[in-house]
């Protein structure tokens, strides 16, 4: 869109990420991903509606998706070409690496850490508990658009695509601009002046990154500049929104729970507030260069990064509130056996060529395993170690009991916690 290639657009949004980062905290941070949501959230449903009308005629997508003939129609070209069936279920995945893939991403939602610290930004628990009602309802907004979204840009692709000659593919202004940045390839393989879109990737003559398959929705759909900037700026505001909060949480991790708890207990607040500027500098240059030089496409990092904080947070929030008996070692010692044992097989299996020995299980899935090897682990080791002390039971207590708030912090104390 801004006609520069993928390592100046990546440096260019690592300043934009550092600017507002490094200088606005907590509550910059907080208003500037409210107006990230809002460009969002009309940027991808925008041309969702549009779609689905020009080619089902229903104008919202979940159910032009649903109750129009879209869905047999890209079935039958899909089995024209070769593939398999756009709709059979676990035609690439089994049954059991679905649910697994599908546990992993509910529960590492609920322990992402940027998510998470968001609800510290409210004044009390009801307040809590009214904004995670209306953030599942946002959430399903977006989410529930998003199988539509992906079966009208395969659909349009396909007979913007498959079998037309290649100059004249070419000639289409959105195929010179993404063929430019290298993330669509056209090759005449056979020589026969058309292009066609095959199973066998050897052969295909057509390839398409997946990252780019919503963004460039709007302009193979012939839709308004408008709407295709505006995706643009959906997608960047996305990007910022995520990156935002994911550099908040490594920042006052770092500054306080590892700098002033561990290192140097004496420290004053600007030592700290300087540790976190630095740490938000160099989480940036690391996820730079990543993002440059990434470990896979958008969905499958992202999926690695769900099962992560399944597999290493979710068991100790959940015990956290439902189990008085979970104390910080066997906090710990869960925390680390899911977190280990998910990070090397998604090591392995991605860098390493090691197969998926766990029953089949693909690494975006396994963190539903890691899970559960946490949730054991913390069980057993904090019935084998001491008690928490009364006062911390009986806050872990109140925080199930929605008649009235929970016990401050401030009234427990901080090393009490601890």
């Amino acid at each position: 869109f801004l006609q520069v290639d993928i390592n100046t657009g990546v440096i260019i949004g690592m300043v934009i990420v550092a600017f507002f980062a490094i200088l606005g905290g907590m509550k910059g941070i907080t208003w500037t991903q409210v107006a990230q949501y809002c460009v969002l959230i009309v940027a991808y449903l925008i041309p969702a509606i549009a779609i689905s009308g020009l080619l089902t005629g229903i104008f919202l997508p979940q159910f032009g998706f649903t109750f129009s003939d879209i869905i047999p129609r890209l079935n039958q070209i899909q089995l024209d070409l070769g593939f398999q069936e756009y709709t059979q279920p676990f035609a690439n995945k089994s049954m059991l690496d679905v649910l697994f893939i599908t546990i992993a991403l509910m529960v590492g939602t609920a322990g992402l850490p940027h998510v998470i610290v968001r609800f510290y930004t409210v004044k009390n628990v009801r307040a809590a508990r009214y904004s995670a009602g209306w953030a599942l309802l946002f959430i399903a907004i977006l989410y529930t658009t998003a199988p539509a979204l992906a079966g009208f840009a395969r659909y349009n692709l396909i007979n913007t695509l498959h079998n037309k000659p290649i100059e004249e593919v070419r000639q289409l202004d959105w195929v010179n601009k993404w063929e430019n940045t290298g993330l669509l390839k056209l090759e005449d393989k056979d020589g026969n002046g058309r292009i066609a879109l095959t199973p066998d990737k050897a052969q295909s003559e057509i390839t398409i990154d997946r990252d780019i398959i919503v963004l460039s929705t709007p302009e193979v759909a012939k839709l308004s500049p408008i709407i295709i900037a505006l995706v643009a700026a959906g997608g960047l505001a996305a990007a910022l929104s995520t990156a935002s909060g994911l550099l908040l949480v490594i920042s006052s991790s770092i500054a306080h729970d590892v700098y002033y708890r561990i290192i140097n207990p004496r420290a004053t607040e600007s030592q700290r507030l300087m540790v976190g500027r630095v740490m938000v500098g160099f989480a940036i240059a690391l996820a730079g260069y990543f993002g440059i030089n990434p470990p896979g496409f958008v969905a499958q990092v992202v999926a690695f990064a769900f099962g992560l904080a399944a597999a290493s947070f979710f068991p100790v929030i959940m015990l956290g509130i439902f189990d008085k008996r979970t104390n910080r070692e066997g906090a710990i010692a869960g925390m680390l056996s899911g977190l280990i044992f998910t990070t090397i097989y998604i090591v392995g299996i991605k860098f390493y060529g090691m197969s998926p020995w766990f029953f089949g299980v693909s690494a975006e899935g396994i963190g539903t395993v890691g899970m559960l090897i946490n949730l054991v682990v913390t069980l057993i080791v904090s019935r084998l170690t001491p008690a928490p002390p009364l006062h911390i039971q009986q806050l872990v207590e109140s925080l199930r009991d929605p008649s009235h708030e929970p016990l401050a912090l401030d009234d427990v104390g901080e090393e009490q916690l601890d």
